[in-house]
């Protein structure tokens, strides 16, 4: 059986949905940047810290990948919703980074201003790895979402 776009999506698709996003709104308040500080003190800087506007406009896209799924009005924009999500959570989060170990950032200067010292190491924190969970169950749910409105093969 076979089901237009517009048609209603199946739990496989909502549920990968759904935890996508929930992990892509928990990966957004976990340490992004991890740093040391004067006498060894570990500093963090989520991405939402970083980033603010991009983080919004990255929830803003979550709502609207979501509203697809529920809003029986907008569920032809499913697919364009999903992908401009999975872009819009990753752009903050690989602009955050490049931005804090970038010297002539804005960001560096607030992770120096935050250490107490004139140079710092900078590492990756947890939150990637949930914002990489993310970005793969939101593609299932679309992956399961173009499979399931595609005609059987005779």
């Amino acid at each position: 059986m076979t089901q237009p776009s517009d048609q209603t999506p199946d739990n496989t698709q909502t549920l990968t949905l759904m935890v996508g996003v929930g992990a892509a709104v928990l990966a957004f308040f976990m340490p992004a940047v991890v740093f040391k500080g004067a006498g060894n003190a570990v500093h963090d800087l989520s991405i939402i810290e970083k980033l603010p506007v991009m983080t919004g406009i990255a929830f803003l896209a979550l709502a609207a990948a979501v509203a697809t799924r529920f809003m029986e009005q907008y569920r032809r924009w499913a697919e364009h919703a999903t992908v401009a999500a999975i872009v819009l959570i990753m752009l903050p989060a690989l602009w955050g980074f490049i931005s804090a170990i970038d010297a002539w950032s804005g960001t560096r200067a607030m992770i120096l201003q935050i250490a107490g010292t004139r140079s710092v190491i900078i590492n990756p924190g947890a939150a990637y790895v949930p914002l990489i969970a993310s970005a793969v169950l939101l593609t299932i749910s679309l992956r399961r979402r173009k499979d399931t409105a595609q005609p059987a093969a005779a």
